[in-house]
């Protein structure tokens, strides 16, 4: 009985405090940042002077690798032709589809910045509380790349900023 109670004692304690806390705001140093939240949804952003993207998608875990699976919201463009009618499903501009003109186009298309114009990375390694890209042959990304503002060069791993 009492072996029986340790064990039982030493599995919750391994499933409380062995679980792995991604949830959580990170960055890199080229302007991108990505949250990953309990729900197992994801916010992607990438800002640079006055260029920005942003993609929502969910985001699963298998061993230490994360997989991001953007999910595109979708606005619903009503054109008017001639008296008819007819609509057509475009990128949202911002986190909540909703019923748009043409003329709501044309000025987001002039914008700087949009859903998926840099799209996030589609896997990453979680080691040492930290996001790293991963390589199409699964092998962690370790090259440094120069920062665009600067002459420094840093890997492209993502930091834990909360």
């Amino acid at each position: 009985m009492r072996t029986t109670i340790q064990i039982f004692l030493i599995l919750i304690c391994s499933l409380t405090f062995g679980q792995k806390k991604l949830d959580g705001k990170y960055s890199n140093h080229f302007g991108e940042k990505i949250e990953l939240k309990s729900d197992s949804t994801f916010l992607y952003s990438w800002n640079f002077d006055l260029a920005s993207s942003w993609s929502t998608g969910k985001w699963k875990l298998d061993n230490n690798t994360i997989f991001l699976n953007v999910i595109p919201i979708m606005d619903t463009l009503k054109i008017v032709n001639n008296n008819k009618y007819s609509d057509s499903l475009i990128l949202s501009s911002d986190q909540k589809g909703s019923l748009i003109k043409k003329e709501e186009t044309l000025i987001k298309a002039l914008s700087g910045g949009g859903k998926n114009r840099q799209k996030p990375p589609k896997k990453l390694y979680f080691r040492n509380g930290n996001l790293f890209r991963l390589t199409d042959n699964n092998e962690i990304d370790n090259k440094k790349y120069k920062q665009l503002s600067t002459d420094k060069k840093f890997k492209t791993f993502f930091y834990k900023t909360d």
